[in-house]
């Protein structure tokens, strides 16, 4: 990939648009300014959460025992505490050892648009990854494993641009979430970069709703 960014008809450190008809960027997004990471890392453990929960709790909603399920709730109210404490420890030592610079590569055409982490990071995300999976299965947690392994797999999202749902936004931080089904990207740009990249998104997402 770099020395696809190098054969570009545009020189700088903006967008550049290359000899293949694509476009492409690095940005270094700022792990300890922008909060999108962090939410979306709550986000995924949230689910693995809440279905771990609701799996627990089905048993007994259904036999009508209702004062367990109250009981559980309480626990796993703690347990929700503690899991957060952890979750954003780890988010800032991860940051830490990325330096607080989450680095990515984007490459945009007419058809759609790729978010894929730098080659030192992704070897340290899939390392992370795999350790965070162990831990979860030696511990017999499998919503820690499965996270372990989604941490190890997700270092590089594609998006369809005939299949984007929604997009949305955040002009402040620089950032554009581009949503299909069950599908999630994120994109960061340049400050001065961001109209641009955000109005080419829209023009060639038919069925996004905009937000």
């Amino acid at each position: 990939m770099d020395n696809q960014l190098e054969q570009t008809t545009y020189k700088g450190e903006r967008v550049r648009l290359c000899t293949d008809g694509k476009y492409r960027w690095t940005w270094p997004m700022n792990m300890y300014k922008n909060p999108l990471v962090l939410l979306t890392v709550l986000k995924i453990f949230g689910i693995i959460f809440g279905v771990a929960m609701v799996l627990m709790f089905i048993g007994p909603a259904f036999r009508g025992e209702w004062s367990a399920v109250l009981e559980g709730l309480k626990i796993w109210a703690i347990i929700l505490g503690v899991f957060l404490v952890i979750t954003l420890l780890a988010y800032w030592i991860v940051a830490a050892l990325y330096g607080g610079k989450y680095i990515v590569h984007f490459t945009m055409d007419e058809k759609g648009l790729l978010h894929d982490q730098v080659p030192m990071q992704k070897k340290k995300a899939e390392k992370m990854g795999c350790l965070i999976a162990l831990a979860g299965i030696f511990a017999k947690r499998p919503s820690v494993a499965g996270a372990g392994f989604m941490t190890a797999a997700h270092t590089k999202t594609s998006s369809d641009f005939s299949r984007v749902r929604r997009i949305k936004a955040y002009p402040r931080l620089h950032s554009i979430k581009v949503n299909e089904g069950l599908s999630k990207n994120q994109v960061y740009t340049h400050p001065e970069d961001f109209s641009f990249v955000l109005d080419y998104i829209q023009s060639h997402c038919p069925k996004c709703s905009k937000k």
